[in-house]
C-alpha cells in the first residue's frame, strides 16, 4: 500500500510542476474502470477491450489534405453488440480542450468508423513502423474489428517484411458499426458527451482494492484543484 500511496501523491503533487503531462502517467488508471463508467454513463452495455491512442488518418477525414499523418483519438471502446463506436477523449485538466480536437472529432464520427479502420490501413501501408501499426491490427482484430489474412502474418513473422504492403490489401474491416459516439472524460462539467471525475469516481469507489480506494482519493483532488493552485511545500513534496 505504501508503494501505491506514494505513487498516486506524486501525481498529486507533479501534476503542478511545469512540463509534467498528468494525462500520459494516469491513462492506464483510467483505462481499468473505462468501460464500467461508459456503460454507467450511456445506459448500454460496453465490451472490455478498448483501444488506446487510435490513429486518425488526416487524410481520411479530410480529403482535401491527402496525407498519411494522424491524429490520435485516447481511447476507443464498442458497445457489447459491437454496433457503436465510443471515441472517448481524456483530459485532466479543465482548460486542455482545444476547438481543433473537437472539429476532428466530430469529423471522424461523421466519416464513419469503418472508414477509420481503412484509415489505419492506409497508415499501416506507408508507415516504416509497421511492426507497432501491426500489433495495432492484431488487437483490433481481436476485437472484432478487422480479419487478417494469413499469408500478412506469415510474412510479420519473418526477420524481414518483404511482401507485406501488398498483403495488406487482403485485410478485411469486419467492423459491424453504425454509429460513433464521442465522450469526454474531464474534471468537471455536465451533458451528454461528459463524464466527469465525480461520475467517474463513484464507479472507482465502488471496488475496494487499495488501487480503486486510492486512485478514487486523487480523482477528487484533480477535480477541486487545479494544477497549480497548491502551495510551494506541497507542490514539491506531495504533503496533504
Amino acid at each position: 500500500m505504501k508503494q501505491i500511496d506514494t505513487l498516486f501523491n506524486r501525481m498529486d503533487a507533479w501534476r503542478h510542476l511545469p512540463n509534467y503531462q498528468l494525462e500520459r502517467r494516469a491513462d492506464l488508471f483510467f483505462s481499468l474502470y473505462l468501460p464500467e463508467v461508459l456503460e454507467a454513463k450511456l445506459g448500454f452495455p460496453v465490451a472490455e477491450q478498448i483501444a488506446p491512442e487510435f490513429p486518425v488518418r488526416i487524410g481520411t477525414i479530410y480529403p482535401d489534405i491527402p496525407i498519411d499523418k494522424s491524429y490520435k483519438i485516447d481511447y476507443v471502446a464498442l458497445s457489447a453488440d459491437a454496433d457503436k463506436a465510443i471515441l472517448v477523449e481524456l483530459k485532466t485538466e479543465g482548460l486542455s480542450r482545444r476547438d481543433n480536437q473537437d472539429k476532428y472529432l466530430l469529423a471522424s464520427r461523421e466519416v464513419g468508423f469503418p472508414a477509420l479502420l481503412g484509415g489505419v490501413l492506409d497508415i499501416f501501408r506507408a508507415t516504416n513502423s509497421k511492426r507497432k501499426y501491426f500489433a495495432l491490427l492484431e488487437h483490433l482484430e481481436s476485437m472484432g474489428l478487422l480479419r487478417i489474412p494469413a499469408d500478412m502474418k506469415e510474412i510479420m513473422s519473418r526477420p524481414g517484411l518483404q511482401g507485406v504492403t501488398e498483403a495488406s490489401h487482403g485485410v478485411a474491416v469486419t467492423a459491424s458499426v453504425t454509429d460513433s459516439i464521442i465522450v469526454y472524460v474531464q474534471p468537471n462539467g455536465s451533458g451528454d458527451d461528459i463524464i466527469n471525475f465525480e461520475d467517474f469516481r463513484a464507479v472507482v469507489q465502488k471496488h475496494d482494492d487499495p488501487v480503486s480506494q486510492r486512485f478514487a482519493q486523487s480523482l477528487t483532488e484533480w477535480a477541486s484543484t487545479k494544477a497549480g493552485e497548491k502551495s510551494s511545500n506541497q507542490r514539491v513534496h506531495g504533503t496533504r
